[in-house]
């Protein structure tokens, strides 16, 4: 068997395919000719050789059809996909180098033109995508800027008139600058004057402030004199009352005296002789009685003269005090009115040298406004020259700019071009020509949080380029992290409404949301992974991942001559895509009796983790010939097989391109990469769902994208 296989092996090498081929058609004539030979020569050997060149020339002529037939369908296929691609039809997958035994390189060439040519179109429309913003963003700005211009233009003729104006006001300011600094001028010495002249008040006041005080004390001093001049009348007047009583006590006693008299006489006269001496006693009691009581009579006389002069000394002395005390008030009132000038005196003072210093700085700013205002009337002057001068720059701008406008315009038309070119070449669906009668709008929700993903984001801009002129908004919204505020947002595109929905069918939970959709009559397509229940979108497209893993399964056959051991990491096992693939994978490897699954690693996709549990398989196993990687995590198992030299040896497949695995491709490290379409399931779902709502064109339930192989034939850089 071992031997067979090695034949086998040996046969359909692509280095020895064709030379057999050539050898073997050498061989054969040269055999003929040879039999022909010995047939004229020796008719006795001919007949014994004859046989052995028979069996011979059958055995090599059924090699050579053998090697001719696989050759022919090499070609045919070549050829097929070389008129395929004539036809503008790239959307077409890799020649698989195993189904052209003889032909590899060629079809690794053919495999790389088409990929270059895809690779070169898919990014002439990313660049047309940028360039039609751009474009567009020159364009608004382009107009904004001419119209900004017209403005600035019309502006600046308005600047220079109203300039020429101001010039005027400048200098008509600058004449009553002038005559306002002189009125300082004059205002100043004239506040000098005041000041000096309010000085010599406030000095004077403050003298007669001083006097007013000394005469107050005078004044003062009379008011107590007159003071006590009054209480000493009114003493005297007190002593007067009782002198008064008191000649009126010696009246009494006089009458008493005159009445002793009268009685001394009667009995005297009684008595006779003997009473002639109280008789000479009463007469002189009678005439002291009549001395005293003349006596006590002038007295009171002359104290009621001294008593009435007395009381109008009290009178006057009253009246004067009377006088006094109002002259005295008055003379307060009028001491405060002296003493509130000498204070408003010296706030007048105050305030005046406040105004005077007021004064000296307005004449000083005066000046320095002045000295501005001649700046001032030459910067006018300078700006009414400038404005002119920009006056005739914006002009020649505006000329610019329309020239810069019509070749953007020539921009348009040449991308235009190139669009209407990238049409011949059918890499995707084309949208319909009509247009929509209403605004649609479509939501495409996607990861982005690698370069696969991003290139779907491509796909979708570029959607959104051809559909920009056709009423459509594409609304494109990625997500760094494929978590619950995905499922938030779809939630909340279904309520706001929009005309269609681009989703991946393998978000957790989506097909819940999917539903709502459908219910309000939104269709749906999916891309990259198909819906569970697929009554609830309109059409998948994607890749075929089921045949994705059966064609990984057989290639990994092949490439280790149909026997050995492979082990399969399936990755995260949640995945829909994952178990797909693994269980395609897994049933084809099955159809091989003598290859054997030796082990199947779930779970494990990060590098670290995957190289750690491959190094330990491996030292126990070491006679694995295959590594079949459904997830993640391939960088790992690369790591393991450069570290313990088995780079040729053991043939690692995975999924998942990216410039990472374009390297160690390149290396020879990994065998073999299946590469998705990214930028085609970003775009044509959408444009699907636009021809499907404005053509009524439906598309067909399940689209499969084309696989990439990649290669050491076919590996490029990323």
């Amino acid at each position: 068997m071992n031997v067979l296989k090695r034949i086998k092996k040996f046969l359909f090498d692509q280095k020895n395919t064709q030379a057999l081929i050539i050898r073997l058609s050498v061989i054969i004539p040269g055999l003929l000719l040879l039999v022909s030979i010995l047939g004229l020569i020796s008719p006795t050997v001919f007949r014994f050789v004859i046989p052995v060149i028979l069996v011979l020339l059958i055995l090599i002529s059924a090699v050579l059809l053998i090697l001719l037939l696989q050759f022919i369908k090499g070609i045919r296929l070549i050829d097929e996909n070389a008129i395929t691609l004539s036809q503008g039809n790239l959307n077409i997958s890799d020649i698989i180098s195993e189904k052209t035994k003889g032909l590899e390189i060629l079809a690794a060439a053919f495999n790389d033109m088409k990929r270059n040519l895809l690779s070169y179109i898919e990014s002439t429309k990313s660049n047309v995508i940028i360039l039609s913003d751009a474009v567009d963003k020159v364009t608004k700005s382009i107009d904004m800027t001419y119209k900004g211009n017209e403005q600035i233009a019309t502006n600046i003729t308005i600047v220079a008139e109203k300039s020429q104006e101001q010039l005027k006001i400048a200098k008509n300011t600058l004449e009553g600058i002038e005559k306002v600094r002189l009125g300082a001028s004059r205002i100043t010495v004239t506040l000098g004057n005041i000041e000096d002249f309010v000085e010599n008040t406030v000095k004077l006041t403050s003298d007669g402030a001083d006097h007013l005080d000394k005469y107050t004390d005078q004044i003062q001093l009379i008011s107590s004199n007159l003071d006590e001049t009054s209480s000493f009348i009114k003493t005297l007047n007190s002593n007067l009352s009782e002198i008064t009583e008191f000649g009126n006590l010696i009246m009494g006693i006089t009458e008493q005296l005159n009445l002793l008299s009268l009685n001394s006489r009667v009995e005297a006269a009684r008595a006779g002789d003997a009473g002639k001496g109280f008789a000479v006693v009463a007469m002189e009691m009678n005439k002291l009685s009549d001395a005293t009581k003349d006596s006590v009579k002038q007295i009171n006389n002359l104290l009621v003269n001294i008593s009435k002069s007395n009381t109008k000394v009290s009178e006057s002395i009253g009246n004067v005090t009377k006088s006094f005390t109002m002259s005295k008030e008055i003379f307060n009132a009028m001491k405060d009115s002296f003493y509130t000038i000498n204070t408003n005196a010296n706030i007048l003072n105050s305030d005046i040298k406040q105004v005077y210093e007021e004064s000296v700085m307005i004449n000083d700013s005066t000046k320095v406004i002045s000295e501005q205002g001649v700046i001032l009337h030459d910067a006018s002057n300078e700006i009414s020259n400038i404005t002119q001068d920009v006056a005739a720059v914006t002009q020649e701008e505006l000329a610019e700019n329309e020239e810069i406008n019509e070749q953007a315009t020539s921009l348009k038309k040449m991308l235009s071009s190139i669009e209407n070119l990238l049409k011949r070449y059918k890499t995707s669906v084309i949208p319909v020509d009509q247009a929509s009668t209403k605004r649609l709008r479509f939501v495409m929700l996607s990861p982005i949080n690698d370069p696969f993903w991003l290139t779907v984001k491509q796909g979708a801009l570029y959607a959104q380029t051809e559909l920009k002129e056709k009423n459509v908004h594409v609304d494109f919204i990625g997500f760094d992290k494929v978590d619950q505020s995905f499922i938030e947002t779809l939630n909340r595109a279904i309520e706001e409404g929009c005309d269609g929905l681009v989703l991946p069918g393998f978000v957790k939970g989506i097909e819940e949301c999917a539903k709502k959709a459908t219910a309000k009559n939104i269709p749906i397509m999916t891309f990259n992974n198909d819906f569970t229940d697929t009554s609830t979108r309109l059409s998948y497209f994607g890749p075929n991942i089921e045949a994705e893993g059966v064609l990984a399964a057989e290639i990994l056959a092949k490439s280790i001559d149909q026997t050995g051991k492979v082990v399969i990491f399936r990755g995260n096992t949640t995945s829909p895509t994952n178990v797909t693939r693994r269980d395609a994978a897994v049933a084809k490897l099955a159809k091989y009796s003598d290859i054997k699954i030796a082990s199947e690693i779930d779970e494990i996709e990060d590098p670290s983790q995957v190289y750690k549990k491959l190094k330990e398989y491996l030292y126990y196993s070491p006679d694995v010939n295959g590594i079949l990687m459904i997830g993640e995590g391939a960088r790992g198992a690369a790591r393991v097989i450069e570290e313990m030299n088995l780079v040729g040896k053991m043939h690692l497949f995975c999924f998942n391109y990216n410039a990472e695995m374009a390297s160690l491709v390149k290396k020879g490290i990994v065998h073999m990469v299946f590469k998705q379409d990214g930028f085609g399931q970003g775009h044509d779902p959408i444009i699907y769902l636009y021809n499907y709502l404005v053509a009524n064109i439906a598309p067909e339930s399940t689209t499969y994208t084309r696989t990439e192989v990649i290669d050491k034939y076919s590996v490029s850089d990323f």
